[in-house]
């Protein structure tokens, strides 16, 4: 293991789907209330299955060593085996470094992002928990720059296996492509606006969110689940998204003109404004076998009634098809409302059927 150095001093527009002109065709279905998270949100559990991959790859037993904030200070640097508490400035910060790795560390930050990453190309991340410990008992975050993980003019980076707490964002990428991100475990987002996602794309293209999971309750305060802002190319799959209170955001969204991504088998339960949105994308956009249930048309913790009308489906307004929803399922919706503008989409695979939510990914720490 190679030792960090002490650390000693160191607009994106995330529009939610407004589904304005949506007509709403009144139902009886009744949205589920988002309270039956709020436990996990709380006290993650470990208890359960556990993804294969990240059984087999996380080792069994370490030991954390206590440690201050760290800065990387060589290319390839490992840091890893710590248990890492940060005030003010970064847990990790790793600036103009290639092929660093980070792995089997658990971070607790506040006043500053959990990691930071800088023109740190080839980066790798493995078996972290990131809690930002400055949130506030509920609401949102005193700053939109608390992310678990801050990414910046960073290419070819990987995160494998992240539980992420109470970040403003869980991983926020900007000029960060060919990124991929894979069995990523996220809690209690607090924003502030934009921020508030699990994962946001920034200018980041050809990108990959793959096997994933994030629970938002009552105590939470994000915009977007998962946000594609100027990215293209992006690949999001395997995902499962319970809970977002926010009234413009949804649970996954393509924005700023950013085409040819795909969302595919992905399911989005207790949203208020919408599951899946082309609302501010651009052409060649695919949702493909996504599922959404139990949407809720009221105000949720007094941030508002959803701008959409509680739609679950929205495409792109602008006359033509050019939104793909291929094999996707709703049930349960709170008010009849599934898509809009219903001749955006080319082809509208949409079926009413009842189904189980995917579980919540779980990633093994090896001190755990």
């Amino acid at each position: 293991m190679t030792r960090a150095a002490p650390l000693l001093a160191v607009l994106v527009c995330c529009a939610g789907c407004s589904g304005e002109g949506g007509a709403a065709t009144p139902g009886t279905d009744v949205g589920a209330d988002a309270s039956s998270i709020d436990a996990a949100v709380d006290t993650p559990s470990m208890d359960g299955a556990v993804d294969s991959a990240d059984a087999a790859a996380a080792e069994v037993g370490c030991k954390l060593v206590d440690s201050g904030p760290i800065i990387a200070t060589a290319d390839g640097q490992v840091i890893e085996d710590l248990h890492i508490v940060a005030t003010g400035v970064p847990g990790i910060k790793v600036d103009g470094k290639k092929n660093v790795v980070i792995r089997n560390v658990w971070i607790e930050h506040e006043g500053a992002a959990g990691i930071a990453l800088v023109n740190a190309d080839a980066l790798r991340i493995e078996g972290v928990f990131v809690d930002h410990t400055g949130a506030p008992p509920s609401g949102k975050n005193d700053s939109a720059e608390r992310n678990n993980i801050d990414c910046h003019g960073s290419s070819n980076v990987v995160v494998r296996g992240a539980r992420l707490r109470r970040g403003s964002s869980g991983i926020y990428l900007n000029l960060c492509a060919d990124s991929q991100l894979t069995q990523i475990e996220g809690y209690d987002f607090r924003g502030p606006f934009p921020r508030g996602q699990l994962v946001q794309f920034n200018a980041s293209h050809d990108g990959v969110l793959d096997g994933f999971s994030v629970v938002n309750g009552h105590t939470s305060w994000p915009e977007d689940n998962v946000n594609v802002y100027k990215s293209f190319r992006v690949v999001v799959r395997n995902g499962f998204i319970d809970g977002n209170n926010a009234p413009s955001g949804v649970g996954v969204i393509f924005d700023g003109d950013t085409g040819s991504g795909t969302v595919e088998d992905v399911d989005a339960i207790h949203m208020g404004n919408g599951c899946f949105s082309n609302f501010a994308g651009a052409d060649g956009n695919t949702f493909r076998r996504v599922r959404c249930r139990d949407n809720i048309c009221t105000s949720q913790d007094g941030r508002g009634a959803p701008s959409s009308n509680a739609l679950m489906f929205c495409g792109k307004p602008s006359g033509t098809a050019n939104t793909r929803l291929e094999g996707a399922k709703y049930f349960a919706s709170c008010n009849g409302n599934l898509t809009w503008p219903n001749e955006s989409f080319s082809p509208r695979e949409l079926v009413k059927e009842d189904f189980t939510p995917r579980a919540a990914v779980r990633v093994a720490l090896c001190w755990e």
